[in-house]
């Protein structure tokens, strides 16, 4: 009688070579493994990196990046792009420095702060699915309108004296958790519920849909223009949330607070695998490529190198960790493919 050969977990696809491609064919998969290996690498010239203190001031500093990151991401997964981030950023930073100033209670202005984000957001949204106007020309002109605003109100003089002691403890000034700060927790909190609406909701299915194709979602019953409202709305509160800590984090909210913000969370984006096309991006992803960008600024800073290189230096960088992060996408799809033809 001939028995029958039961196949092993190489012949069926589902080998350690196979579930090693599936994982780094997610999103950030790459750019973290490139992290992983960049790490120790640089802790050989700087013995610092990798200390508890720098650790954790790298955690401290990221979540300023990562939360308007998460906002950006929504924005590119439903096939647009946000390039007022950086004005937002800045103008609610002073819109809750200034109620501050005038004696308008804690909570009542960083809500107002916030509100002021979204309706920017929604501003956006407006001008993009009502008058057509393509994302990067109604963002674009929005940076600038945002950033003008902001040197106009304050005459080019920062705004000043609206510190308290709870607003230490919102710039993450102070420690509330060992060597971490509110902002590290606020972080995580809007990461977490973000990637259940994304994964878990319909609300994350639209998202998707709108941005992969808002032709084939408009059949199916969605309502693409307004999934892009709601997604320049999340981004602009988000922003706002940005501009509300950070103005904390600086004492101070000077006239071009924010500016660069823009570049910074598009490229943690896309480094976390979200694709400009759209449909595509993770919010995990987004926190692998905020930490990797804020690594790399801090190991500039700790080897002092020479600011005239730094946007070189990290420009080199971020390419070659997306190249890697598709590299190994690739890798992953090719396996796949061989699996399915045997």
């Amino acid at each position: 009688m001939r028995t029958r050969e039961v196949p092993t977990p190489s012949d069926t696809g589902f080998g350690a070579t196979e579930t090693f491609r599936r994982l780094i064919g997610r999103p950030g998969a790459g750019i973290f493994l490139f992290l992983v290996c960049f790490l120790p690498i640089l802790s050989l010239f700087a013995p610092q990196m990798l200390q508890e203190g720098n650790l954790a001031g790298i955690l401290n500093q990221m979540v300023f990046i990562l939360i308007p990151t998460l906002g950006m991401t929504i924005v590119i997964i439903s096939g647009g792009i946000d390039l007022s981030v950086g004005s937002v950023i800045g103008l609610s930073g002073g819109v809750a420095a200034f109620l501050l100033t005038v004696g308008v209670p804690m909570p009542v202005a960083i809500l107002l702060a916030i509100i002021s984000g979204a309706m920017i957001g929604a501003i956006n949204g407006l001008v993009i699915t009502r008058l057509k106007v393509p994302d990067f020309v109604a963002t674009l002109a929005m940076m600038g309108v945002a950033r003008g605003i902001l040197y106009v109100w304050t005459n080019g003089i920062p705004f000043r004296d609206y510190m308290g002691d709870a607003y230490y403890i919102i710039g993450g000034l102070r420690m509330i958790v060992g060597k971490l700060t509110l902002p590290v927790f606020v972080a995580l909190a809007l990461l977490l519920i973000l990637t259940f609406l994304l994964r878990r909701t319909h609300l994350g299915a639209h998202f998707r849909a709108t941005g992969s194709n808002a032709e084939a979602a408009k059949l199916s019953g969605i309502r693409p223009d307004r999934i892009k409202m709601l997604a320049y709305i999340a981004s602009g509160a988000l922003a706002a949330v940005t501009g509300v800590m950070l103005a904390g984090r600086l004492t101070t909210v000077h006239p071009a607070m924010g500016s660069g913000y823009e570049l910074e969370t598009i490229a943690a984006a896309v480094m976390g695998g979200a694709a400009l096309s759209g449909g595509r991006g993770s919010f995990w992803g987004a926190l692998v490529g905020a930490l990797t960008l804020t690594v790399i600024q801090n190991a500039i800073n700790i080897l002092n190198i020479e600011s005239t290189w730094e946007n070189v230096i990290i420009g080199s960088i971020i390419l070659f960790a997306v190249l890697i992060d598709r590299a190994a996408m690739a890798l992953s799809r090719g396996g796949s493919r061989r699996n399915a033809s045997n």
